[in-house]
């Protein structure tokens, strides 16, 4: 999205100077049915709604004249705000709940980087990362001749990736190193991440949204919190995302994660989820075995080793979600094509 002359990436609309990386309108219709051991419908969960509205690896990007810029945001929480001058980190602040003004520069020795220590990025471009809890509201950005990046400062190639809190990045100290973010940066690719912690039910509202992006790949980790559903909704919701998405764009990659190893499959205190999972895990061999254009990815492939986990055994620790990332990068390479 282009808005005064800034991209404002991974961001899906902008209301009321208020950022939201999923529409609004989708993040007000996201419901799951819950049940009881019986399998007796109880309720309606939408208690993940207001994840679908945190700020998850939205970038403001433009180029200007000039050494610096300033921004005024008001946060409804402390957000993490990491400033980039192309690959290159510049600063990282935290800002306060209210109105925040960030004025920040940029160093001597970047100015002279040429393309050929590029990464991603041209090394004149601003990145401005956002990543927080609670609404987000953009003031103002006071720099010279403000501009949105051109095509030959970006990345070519771009990841759409939706998922769980594990895929958002949840427990990771710094967003920049959770594992969808550092397999993009070792891929060359730019990311959109999707990701709803507590979420990631697969609703037709969300699924119509996401397949309406652009995209050259898709990642989905989608069978990790609809598993304790009975099967038939996860057939319905999960089943009919994957192969909507493998039908979607046949020419295009579909990358279907299995369940991540945790809880019971760590540790033997943990809360039992192996069939919870076998069911997922189910329909995404299912659909995996049915489409050209989908590659089944081994969750225990990424989380290869159990100590990458939290206490908790579920989330990974920000170590965990680097190596994943690593781990990410080597498998999805062979499928897309190699970025200079």
């Amino acid at each position: 999205m282009i808005c005064e002359n800034i991209e404002f990436h991974n961001i899906a609309e902008i209301n009321g100077g208020v950022l939201y990386r999923i529409p609004l309108s989708v993040c007000d219709a996201l419901s799951v049915p819950t049940f009881d051991a019986d399998g007796k419908f109880l309720y309606d969960y939408s208690g993940h709604r207001a994840c679908a509205r945190t700020t998850v690896g939205a970038e403001l990007r433009f180029c200007a004249d000039g050494d610096g810029f300033t921004l005024r945001i008001a946060t409804e929480k402390s957000v993490d705000v990491t400033v980039f001058n192309g690959d290159f980190q510049c600063a990282a602040v935290r800002t306060v709940p209210g109105e925040n003004t960030l004025a920040f520069e940029r160093g001597d020795a970047v100015k002279g980087v040429g393309a050929r220590s590029r990464n991603r990025f041209a090394a004149s471009l601003w990145r401005v990362c956002l990543d927080g809890d609670g609404d987000i509201t953009f003031r103002s950005l006071e720099a010279e001749n403000v501009r949105p990046p051109r095509a030959e400062e970006l990345p070519r190639l771009r990841l759409l990736a939706y998922g769980s809190s594990i895929s958002q990045g949840c427990n990771s100290a710094c967003q920049q190193l959770n594992y969808l973010s550092v397999c993009a940066q070792l891929l060359g690719a730019d990311l959109a991440n999707k990701s709803i912690a507590g979420g990631c039910f697969c609703e037709k509202e969300m699924s119509d949204y996401l397949l309406s992006e652009p995209y050259d790949a898709l990642y989905l980790e989608t069978g990790t919190n609809i598993a304790d559903r009975p099967a038939a909704v996860i057939e319905e919701r999960m089943g009919g995302l994957l192969r909507r998405a493998c039908e979607n764009a046949p020419g295009k990659p579909v990358f279907i994660v299995t369940p991540f190893p945790v809880f019971d499959e760590v540790s033997a205190t943990a809360a039992p989820y192996r069939d919870n999972f076998a069911r997922s895990r189910k329909v995404i061999e299912e659909v995996a075995r049915s489409y050209k254009n989908a590659v089944l990815v081994e969750g225990r492939s990424l989380l290869d080793r159990d100590y990458y986990l939290c206490s908790d055994i579920l989330h990974p620790s920000t170590f965990g979600q680097a190596m994943m990332g690593v781990n990410a990068a080597a498998i999805l390479k062979k499928y897309l094509p190699v970025q200079k």
